[in-house]
């Protein structure tokens, strides 16, 4: 009698074939989401420097969707002397630069809008992120709002009190410092408050 040939002998597998593709195509693309498109602001409202522009968006904390909306204004880009609020003049490694962004915002004093991102761009597109603290330099957690008056935080934690102080104005300007190489020059500025939303401003 002759052995089953290898069809018969691999239908079941044949078969299930189908299913592990489809299965491994859904993995990946979910993948691609988590990995990918979350990765970083990806849907931006781009705008120029110098003018107001309306961003509004949505944060996530244990009350469900936060929606919110901000104005914001990139007055400059120009050598930082010393981070905002420091009065120790900023001396970066050799080979770095400390370039500070202008910016003001507004929004209700209520709006969580402390967990920002914010990053630099050239004209090649490579970013550079802002730090709140690094082997040269210790500013603010927080590149978007006052340090001093940072208004409400998300309601992430259980016994955690969301108001975090002082009330925060209606309108104000920080100027967080971002360090990035000698002569690289900043083309555009990427604010966020979750990916994969985000406001991209020209510098020109």
């Amino acid at each position: 009698m002759r052995p089953p040939s290898w069809w018969r002998r691999n239908r079941w597998g044949l078969v299930a074939l189908p299913v592990a593709v489809a299965a491994a195509l859904a993995a990946s693309s979910y993948r691609v989401e988590d990995y990918w498109w979350l990765e970083k602001p990806r849907d931006l409202v781009e705008a120029g420097g110098g003018e107001w522009v309306t961003f509004s968006a949505s944060q996530y904390d244990r009350t469900g969707d936060v929606p919110f909306t901000v104005r914001v204004r990139l007055d400059g880009v120009r050598a930082a002397e010393a981070p905002l609020g420091e009065d120790d003049a900023l001396e970066p490694p050799d080979g770095v630069q400390a370039v500070a962004v202008d910016l003001s915002l507004s929004a209700e004093p209520d709006v969580p809008l402390a967990g920002c991102t914010l990053v630099v761009r050239d004209a090649d597109g490579t970013e550079y992120a802002y730090q709140s603290s690094s082997p040269s330099i210790s500013q603010a957690t927080s590149p978007c709002v006052p340090p001093d008056a940072r208004g409400p935080e998300l309601d992430l934690f259980e016994g955690i009190d969301p108001d975090t102080g002082p009330r925060r104005p209606d309108e104000w300007s920080v100027s967080p410092v971002v360090l990035l190489p000698d002569g690289v020059e900043v083309a555009e500025v990427v604010l966020s408050w979750g990916p994969p939303d985000g406001l991209v401003i020209s510098a020109g």
